[in-house]
């Protein structure tokens, strides 16, 4: 990775400030004498005896004192008459234990591999162990920490000394959800990183390095640094003696050095093996035309090597100046324990000798009689456990819990113990607050009694978790519902008592009413689980697969044109659309957009055209809301007098009774000529498909993607894949073609304010347009239907994941314990992924207009052990994705609910084509960055859903779409 020009202008300007570019070249015949006293405080007697070391009679020399504490020797205890007749300049003579320590602290050096989307490698940089759990490097290694989250250190890349050949090394995943702290400023970045490397190794038996804070004594001008890196992401090497320092203006650290090794993020280290600052960057020698100059005195080529590069000097950020901002880490992110532990004064480092060793085995490797530290060291290698000095065990559970083992008389069957209840609990992917679920029970209990006996206007309570303006913290909080969210001096005009902050030392969190609280409260509680339908299962509903219908995998020859709204999607579908000769099949949830029926009936009307067949959901939502949006019904209606017996239209049947399928009829297809199919999330909505082709227009697409809605699409021309979705299609239009569209009558009419809207706009990034891919070769498509397949595909597809498994979808929902086995397992394979440390990150929409089932959802996600810092809300999210290791991927219309999975009618694609996957996993990355954000306070504050007799035209209210709720239901 070439390091950023913007860095090295930033240095070069710090260089010539002090003259740094003035200064004569190096004499490497007539070396500086860095042991000559440099003038002022660095140069006095207090700063070399503090390094262990005093003056010679002449004062222009120094040997180490008798009473020196470094175990290593600076090389300068030679008699001067000896050392006048050996040395050239200053003394190079090192002590053995000079190397000894050179290797220690080199096991705490690793090589960074910056991965991009999808595991793509990006460039090489080079970190260190600062603490028994942090690696540190240079912010522009890992900038985000999503990028940190995708990326690993690799420690024990080296080469043999026999042949030369690089040694593997142990490669450990970094965990910035745990722990991630980085500024541009100083040009650090401070990470978590997993307590065992994918093979096992275990980090605590790697060591650290303790940083000093002491800026008189590190290190001074005259002195040499010592450099271990890994440049160009090649096996660790050591620069040493050569890096001279020659200043320390302000935060940082010049040195000088032989050639351009120096990593980013290599830590320099002063004789001792201190470290003294983290490498970042250096300055280039340029030519009076402000070209780089290469080694040799030629121009600099961009295709040429970092390591080509003729530096000047180099530049770090100084170990005490990084402490100093670590004290105060700023908003949002307190020192913590991993902070703690950085700090602490008495905290073993690798050079104490009391490093961790690693034991494969606990239970086979210790005996009966082993000494404490040895039992520590062995239950310290265990994942998920934290050993004390005092040989307390703890253990991050869902609770954290803590064993002292006493005297460990009997060690070998303490550790047994401990493993024992390692096997017997699942450890979660990050700590959660630390409070018996007996006692928040029982809390809960109490809470209900003292807000609900004698209240009308509280409707519920139940356990939570506390949100801030950052996201989900692990504070456990009490949610309580009100039947309508008031102001203080409206309950206090109402003669109502304003509900405590906090309860038994809860926090209390007051929320309006979820969609689902309006429904139960207006159509009661049997009414609302029948529309909702959550618990019917398969054989409830009445649907067969068509005789012929052929679900098989299939490799063959084909043309995929995949693409995403709002960037290409109509441009696209229309294409589609107007280049059919003689039939057109369909099925679609909503189709609600005139620009499309004006498509489909433009190219209906064409001489030729034989026949249009569209199967449509029959529920057309609220009837009061219907003057909001022309429906369905309304397109078919305008569509049969233009068309007349060309078109055919089947309402599909819903519901448990006597229902061909239970909740939604919630595919999109639209398949051409028998030959062809267009696949999608999306609904013929102007939401999903905006009448718009922004390639080229930054500012129109900002603007679609602000307004509209994300969807992915794929468009196969293959013959077999097109007439297996038809034969489906066709199967639904047989088994309904004499149903006609119902209301959902009896649906209170809803109003809504605020929401998401502006906290998703505020957070909106740089924006890309995707353009379609379009490839024509053998891909691996897999069909997917249900109520046919898609569990038995899915599952096994999400267990056989070795990386990562990337989903954006509209809707995510926990299963109820009453869920379908197979959806069930699909959600524990899962989290069993993210507990193993997988790259496994979630993209969904909360729904914009019900707040309180929002967060709701999300806190489920977090109760059900997901790692909330890997769930992102994005708003318009209305597509169904999942990539899985870079190397699969699934579009389609399924939602991740028990009810998509198993008994809606939905349709998607799985790919098995890396070239494919990555296209989406670019898009998936972009979206995270720039347009996902976590899910905060801010997305229910002044956000309110209201019934319309509580509601005045002037107070920004808008109808509720029922059709749109009931879909991500």
């Amino acid at each position: 990775m070439l390091i950023n020009r913007d860095i090295v202008a930033d240095i070069e300007r710090r260089w010539k400030a002090y003259g740094g570019d003035k200064m004569p070249a190096r004499d490497y015949s007539a070396k500086a004498d860095a042991t000559r006293a440099p003038a002022g405080a660095e140069g006095s007697a207090p700063f070399w005896a503090a390094r262990g070391l005093q003056p010679s009679a002449d004062g222009k020399a120094f040997r180490a004192t008798a009473a020196a504490a470094a175990p290593i020797g600076d090389g300068l205890s030679l008699p001067p008459e000896t050392r006048a007749e050996r040395i050239l300049g200053s003394s190079d003579l090192m002590e053995i234990a000079f190397l000894e320590a050179a290797l220690r602290v080199a096991g705490t050096v690793a090589r960074v591999r910056v991965n991009g989307p999808g595991g793509v490698l990006v460039g090489y940089g080079t970190g260190f162990l600062v603490s028994p759990r942090l690696l540190l490097t240079n912010w522009h290694v890992l900038k985000t920490s999503e990028v940190a989250r995708v990326s690993v250190a690799e420690f024990g890349y080296e080469t043999h000394l026999g042949d030369g050949a690089p040694r593997a090394g142990h490669v450990f995943r970094l965990e910035p959800e745990r722990f991630f702290l980085s500024d541009p400023t100083l040009d650090f970045a401070l990470v978590g990183v997993s307590p065992a490397a994918l093979d096992g190794h275990s980090l605590a038996s790697i060591g650290f390095n303790r940083l000093v804070d002491d800026d008189e004594t590190l290190i001074a001008k005259g002195q040499f640094s010592n450099i271990i890196q890994h440049p160009s992401g090649q096996p660790k090497q050591i620069a040493f003696r050569q890096n001279e320092v020659i200043e320390k203006p302000g935060d940082f650290l010049h040195y000088r050095t032989d050639t351009a090794p120096g990593s980013s993020g290599a830590p320099v280290f002063n004789d001792q093996w201190q470290v003294v600052a983290l490498h970042r960057a250096g300055v280039w020698a340029t030519n009076d035309a402000g070209q780089i100059l290469a080694v040799d005195g030629s121009v600099w080529q961009n295709g040429m090597s970092e390591d080509r590069i003729r530096w000047l000097a180099n530049e770090g950020a100084r170990v005490p100046r990084l402490l100093a901002r670590w004290r105060n880490p700023g908003p949002g992110l307190g020192r913590g324990d991993y902070l703690d532990e950085l700090m602490a004064p008495s905290a073993p480092s690798v050079l104490d000798g009391r490093e961790a060793l690693a034991v494969p085995s606990a239970a086979a490797s210790v005996p009966a009689s082993a000494p404490a530290a040895d039992v520590r060291d062995v239950i310290r290698s265990s994942s998920a456990v934290d050993v004390s000095p005092d040989g307390t065990a703890t253990w991050t559970f869902p609770v954290r819990v803590s064993v002292a083992l006493g005297g460990l008389a009997a060690a070998g069957q303490a550790v047994a113990a401990v493993q024992a209840v390692q096997l017997a609990v699942t450890p979660s992917p990050a700590p959660v607050a630390a409070v018996p679920a007996t006692d928040l029970a029982s809390v809960l209990a109490r809470a209900k009694e003292a807000f609900m006996l004698d209240r009308t206007d509280v409707i519920g309570v139940r356990a939570g978790w506390v949100f801030d303006d950052s996201g989900i913290t692990d504070q456990r909080a009490l949610v309580v519902t009100v039947r309508r969210k008031r102001t203080t001096a409206e309950l206090a005009a109402a003669g109502v008592t304003e509900l405590p902050r906090s309860f038994e030392g809860y926090q209390v969190e007051v929320m309006g009413p979820s969609v689902e609280d309006f429904l139960r409260m207006s159509i009661g509680p049997a009414r609302t689980e029948a529309l909702l339908a959550t618990r019917i299962t398969p054989e409830e509903i009445t649907y067969v697969p068509p005789a012929d219908l052929d679900l098989q995998q299939v490799t063959d020859n084909m043309r995929v044109l995949a693409h995403v709204s709002p960037d290409a999607g109509w441009p696209v579908l229309q294409a589609f659309i107007r280049s059919a000769r003689k039939r057109l099949v369909g099925a679609m949830y909503e189709f609600t957009a005139e620009h499309i029926r004006t498509a489909l009936t433009d190219t209906a009307q064409a001489p030729g055209f034989k026949e249009l067949t569209l199967v449509l959901d029959s529920a057309r939502g609220s009837i009061r809301n219907a003057p909001t949006v022309r429906d369905s019904d309304a397109m078919v209606r305008d569509m049969r007098v233009a068309l007349g017996d060309k078109l055919r239209v089947a309402w599909v049947k819903l519901g448990s009774v006597r229902g061909w399928i239970n909740h939604d009829y919630h595919i999109k297809v639209l398949i051409r000529d028998d030959e062809a199919l267009w696949l999608s999330s999306g609904n013929w909505k102007g939401s999903s498909q905006p009448d718009a082709e922004p390639d080229g227009d930054d500012a129109a697409l900002r603007s679609l993607i602000e307004d509209n809605n994300r969807e992915w699409h794929a468009v196969i021309e293959h013959r077999g894949l097109a007439q297996t979705y038809q034969t489906a299609v066709l199967g639904d239009f047989d088994a309904n073609r004499d149903t006609r569209p119902e209301e959902f009558a009896g649906l209170p009419e809803l109003w809504f304010v605020g929401g998401t809207t502006p906290v998703a706009e505020e957070a909106l990034g740089a924006v890309a347009y995707f353009a379609p891919f379009d490839e024509t070769r053998e891909f691996t498509v897999q069909p997917i239907l249900t109520p046919d397949n898609y569990l038995d595909i899915v599952v096994p597809a999400i267990k056989r994941a070795r990386h990562s498994v990337l989903i954006q979808n509209q809707s995510l929902s926990v299963p109820p314990q009453q869920a379908d086995v197979r959806y069930l397992e699909f959600w524990k394979t899962l989290l069993s992924k993210q507990r193993r440390g997988l790259d496994v990150r979630l993209i969904f929409r909360v729904q914009d207009r019900d707040p309180s089932g929002g967060r709701e959802m999300f806190e489920a996600l977090k109760d059900y052990g997901f790692d909330p810092k890997r769930i992102k809300v994005q708003k318009g999210c209305h597509t169904k994705g999942v990539i899985i290791d870079g190397e699969r991927v699934m579009l389609g219309s399924h939602n991740l609910t028990n009810m998509g999975a198993t008994t809606n009618r939905d349709a998607s694609l799985l790919f098995d084509d890396e070239p494919l996957a990555a296209y989406f996993t670019k898009l998936f990355e972009h979206d995270w960055l720039n347009i996902a954000v976590p899910l905060t306070s801010r997305h229910w504050r002044n956000a309110e859903l209201r019934v319309a007799d509580d509601v005045t035209a002037d107070e920004g209210f808008r109808p509720f779409e029922w059709k749109a709720w009931l879909e991500g239901a």
